[in-house]
């Protein structure tokens, strides 16, 4: 049972590992090895790809992600040994915080690898066109001028350095813009498509815009401003889901959390 670097020739092989309620993982893992921030594993038992997952970097900070043990291979500690290897190959000098958002099978696993539970992420689907709703005039396409205010905000939500993960698709973004300041912002190419704001005005109306393309909603449970707002609308709950931490805790801002990028970064 080796644990060896994921490469492009793995790819075919996902497939027999893919959960049959996550969208499809080949995409992701396809990023991970290209990208100089992630470092994609796997286990290989018995000549066969048994197991997966990987780190993302921000500046001082890591997630791990899509950590995948196959059906047939679990209950054998795989998922803590991927988990262990991973948390391994992260220079802790540097990245002090470790994150991961977990299923309700690999939270006992993370929980013995030394996480601990910091928050829950509340998931909710909503039918597109369902709510009806005019978009507000606040709202304006990204200019340059707003990259400042927009980076500084994600550092207030967050308590990261994501300007690498944001940087590409803050060109696509649209912002709150009120009394000549970005209250907040909507990444729609940004995975699930993350929305950060400091009102709950402007976290409500870039949700009102998101709704018109997206069919679920994903947010930190602290945010009972935008859960309120999806139970009115009469939206369906449909779990919860676990953040843990290992290392150093941040300040960070929850409840200006609208929606998430993804179950790999938060």
């Amino acid at each position: 049972m080796k644990i060896q670097p994921l490469r492009h020739s793995d790819i075919g092989q996902l497939k027999e590992l893919q959960p049959p309620d996550w969208n499809d993982i080949t995409p992701h893992f396809k990023y991970y090895i290209d990208s100089p921030y992630s470092n994609p594993v796997k286990i290989v038992s018995e000549n066969k790809i048994t197991g997966i997952g990987t780190t993302i970097k921000n500046k001082d900070s890591a997630w791990l992600a899509h950590i995948i043990v196959h059906p047939e291979y679990r209950n054998k500690g795989l998922g803590k040994k991927i988990t262990d290897a991973l948390v391994k190959s992260i220079d802790r000098r540097k990245y002090k915080t470790i994150y991961l958002i977990a299923t309700k099978l690999g939270y006992p696993v993370y929980l013995k690898s030394g996480f601990e539970l910091e928050g829950e992420y509340a998931h909710f689907n909503i039918e597109p066109g369902k709510y009806k709703s005019n978009i507000s005039p606040n709202i304006i396409p990204f200019k340059e001028i707003h990259r400042t205010q927009i980076l500084k905000l994600d550092q207030f939500v967050t308590g990261e350095f994501r300007e690498i993960r944001l940087s590409k698709h803050i060109l696509n973004s649209f912002v709150f813009f009120q009394n000549g300041k970005v209250s907040g912002v909507y990444f729609p190419t940004l995975a699930d498509g993350m929305i950060i704001a400091d009102s709950d005005v402007a976290g409500i109306e870039l949700i009102k815009l998101r709704m018109m393309e997206k069919e679920n909603a994903i947010f930190p449970k602290e945010n009972k401003t935008a859960f309120d707002f999806y139970r009115k609308a009469d939206f369906k709950l449909i779990q919860y889901s676990k953040r843990m931490i290992l290392g150093k805790k941040r300040i960070r801002h929850p409840r200006n959390m609208f929606n998430r990028i993804s179950g790999g970064l938060g």
